[in-house]
Parts: C-alpha cells; structure tokens; sequence
C-alpha cells in the first residue's frame, strides 16, 4: 500500500503527465501551389528517468550498455540514471514529484520494486501502436509477462535473460579422476558426481556441489506454484514439492558436507566455489560470472541438471524487463526506447561481448553470445540457457513470502533439523498465517 503523500504526489504526476506526439516528416517537392510545403519537424527533446531496480548497474555500465546507444539512436533522449538503494527510493522519487519513466528489474523483484508503488499499467496498447512483434521474444517468457499482468496484458518488455547454467572447476574433477559434466547430465548422474568429489584431501575439505536454493525454489522445474495468486494461499503438500526438496537437499546431506548455517548462505557458497575453490560444481540459477571473478580458474560450464523424466528441461525463465511507469509524461518515446533495446539491431554487440543474454528468440544472437569475449573462448556457450525452459509458474504479490519460508524449511532440512515432510507442512502454515496477516491489515 502506498503512503497517502505517495498517492498524493502519484496522483498529481498523472495529472500532468502529458502525452509527446512522435513528429516527423519529409520535405515534400513539386507540392501544389495552394499547398503549403511540408517541413521537417524536429522531435521534442525529453528526459527519461530510468530506475535501476535490479541493484546490479552501476552508472558507468548502464551509461556503457544503455545511456550511449540510447542517445545514439534517439538523438532527442536524455536518459537519467537512478540507482538502486535500499529502502523507499522510488516511493521517495513519487514523493518529490519525479517518479521513473522506466524500471529495470527482473520478474522475480517486480513486486518490490515496481508494482506496490502501483506504477504498472497495460503497455500492450502501445505494443499495437507502434507494431513491435512479440514473436521475436521467447514464447515461455511472454507468457510470463502475461500471467503478472492478467487479462492478457503485460507491464513491460523482457530484454534480457538470466543464465540457467553450471559452472564447474575442471581442475577439482581432475585432481580426483572424475569425468567432467556434459550436457544432458540428469540429477541422478550430477548427484554420483558430488558424491565423488566430496573428500577431505590434504587438509582441505572438498564439496561437490552448492546451489542457490533460493533461486532453485522460486525456478523450480516442476513449475510448482509458491503461492497460488487466486486464492493467496501455499500449498506444499504435492509429492512433487517434496520430490523438489529431496532431490535438491541430497547434495548438502552426502558425508563430508558437515553443513553449517555460514554455509547455508548463498555469499558463502558462491564465495567457496569463486575464491577457495573448495566447490566442484556451482549452480547460481541466475548468475553471470564475470571475467574476473574467474580469473585464474580452470573452469567451464555444462548444461543445468535435467530430471529423467523431463529431459532438456531446464528450470522457468527469469528474465529481466524494461517496466514502463504510469506516471511516465513521455510514454511513446519510452516505449520506442525499450522497444529498441528489445531488438536484435541492438542486442547484437552486447551479446557477442558476453556482457547479457537476449530474451530474444533468435538464432543468431544464441549463437553469437561471447564471440568476442577472450572468457568465453573455448567454453561450452550452448549451456548458457536450457535447450527447454519450464512453463513458467504465476508471479504473485506475496510469492516473496512462500519463497522465504521455503528456504527457511530447505536450510532446516540441510542442517538435520528437520525432516523433508515437516519442513513443508511448516513452511505451508507459516505462509498462510503471514499472507493473512498482511491481507487484514
């Protein structure tokens, strides 16, 4: 719920918002002598605000990235760059009247970042208008769109797409004799890996795999809902959310693992694989590890784990999107903006430089990613993304809610607190009585 100094200013915003026609035209010869000569218009100049939701850009980047093609292309653009800081900064922004024409943020923090300030709106009029064609995007991820919106409508444009991908050590599998992961490998196969290059050797304790659990939850390939947006409530009790739970907690429970709560953390576990090297196999779900943070290492990646009955599945898409803002005074131009940004003329450079990857359904830019990156030499780039994504499962207010409960059950179970059926009827309660709560208020 918004402040009613938000609201306030949230409404006056919208009541002076004003649409920019996009003029434009030709000089016309040979008109007419009662005609008057057509001229040609130059575009209003206009400033877009752009809001970092994600928390992952800083200016020099997005400037990189964004800001110059954007000025580039759009000569009568400004783009302004917000950065994300904890807290209220874009209730502050509505408050001092200078709310964002533009969010950037994946789908997994649209909530938190964009709709409870109640900026969204229906850009598929837009869409229409300035006839941009869904069918370039991935078909899974539209859909996406799609059900956060309802009705058919979306909030905004996917642009890029997260990795789904596992990043190994090829210098642990060698030192302990263990063939490398391939592409296809299924849980099964990946679990008989761990359990391999999990040792104590020479003082030091080796794992085999960690994972973002967080991220597996929310991703989860059974597309298992978190909480259903219907009805506001969680359900754990499907088999498949504890075949889900006892397929991703075996990996933390094989002897020698001797998880601890540091080591449930997500930090610590990217930091095990990343700078002890301790960790053979590393699924961050959502990561994309940067030149540097590799630096040194013998690594490359294979492709995510696939259940046997759901071969090439890999987990739900989770991209991140261009969210324009209802307060935006600009939003044709905004639109034209993330409508370029979402196209392959744009994308091209940036993904042979390995710097994202495209939400486009594009052949060529799959298989352009990181051509020009010296990192990417060599390495399994097919892996990036899954061969399939899962359906993806219904984004909901409270999904945040169900997520962190799930987690808690998860590390419960990792830490021999608690067993697999207990930690889900605990989760399903503590959801349930939180969602109320907030609901009654």
């Amino acid at each position: 719920m918004m402040k009613k100094a938000a609201g306030c200013a949230l409404a006056a915003a919208l009541a002076s918002g004003a649409l920019a026609g996009c003029g434009g035209g030709t000089g016309h010869s040979g008109a007419p002598a009662d005609e008057t000569p057509k001229t040609v218009q130059k575009e209003t100049p206009v400033e877009l605000v752009f809001y970092d939701g994600g928390g992952d850009w800083p200016a020099e980047r997005f400037e990189r990235e964004f800001g110059g093609p954007i000025r580039q292309k759009f000569p009568h653009v400004t783009p302004k760059f917000v950065p994300y800081t904890n807290g209220s900064k874009v209730q502050d922004m509505i408050t001092a009247g200078e709310p964002p024409d533009i969010v950037f943020a994946s789908t997994g923090l649209v909530y938190a970042r964009f709709m409870q300030y109640e900026l969204q709106q229906d850009i598929m009029p837009l869409i229409t208008k300035h006839k941009f064609d869904l069918s370039k995007l991935e078909p899974v991820v539209v859909d996406q769109m799609k059900q956060l919106a309802g009705g058919g409508g979306m909030y905004g444009l996917p642009v890029f797409m997260s990795p789904a991908t596992m990043y190994y050590n090829k210098d642990l599998f060698d030192k302990f004799g263990v063939a490398y992961p391939k592409d296809g490998n299924t849980w099964d196969e990946t679990f008989d890996m761990a359990k391999k290059l999990t040792r104590d050797d020479g003082g030091v304790k080796y794992r085999g795999l960690f994972v973002s659990a967080q991220h597996l939850i929310r991703l989860n390939q059974f597309s298992l809902k978190t909480l259903d947006p219907a009805t506001n409530k969680a359900s754990f009790a499907d088999d498949k959310w504890k075949t889900f739970f006892d397929n991703a907690t075996r990996f933390f429970t094989i002897p020698g693992y001797d998880m601890t709560t540091a080591l449930t953390s997500v930090t610590n576990q990217r930091a095990a694989f990343i700078k002890d090297r301790n960790v053979a196999m590393w699924l961050p779900v959502s990561t994309q590890h940067t030149a540097e943070e590799l630096a040194g290492m013998n690594w490359d990646i294979a492709s995510f784990p696939s259940f046997a009955s759901m071969p090439g599945v890999g987990p739900q898409p989770y991209p991140n999107a261009f969210w324009l803002a209802r307060t935006s005074k600009h939003p044709d131009q905004a639109f034209q903006v993330m409508a370029y940004l979402a196209s392959e003329e744009f994308q091209l450079s940036g993904v042979k430089r390995g710097e994202f990857l495209s939400a486009l359904k594009s052949d060529t830019l799959r298989k352009s990613f990181g051509q020009d990156a010296a990192m990417y030499k060599g390495k399994n780039i097919k892996a990036m993304l899954p061969e399939k994504f899962a359906p993806a499962a219904p984004i909901g207010k409270y999904n945040s809610v169900a997520e962190g409960n799930l987690l808690t059950g998860f590390n419960n179970v990792i830490l021999g607190k608690k067993d697999t059926n207990t930690a889900l009827r605990e989760a399903e309660e503590a959801t349930n009585k939180k969602v109320q709560e907030e609901l009654s208020k």
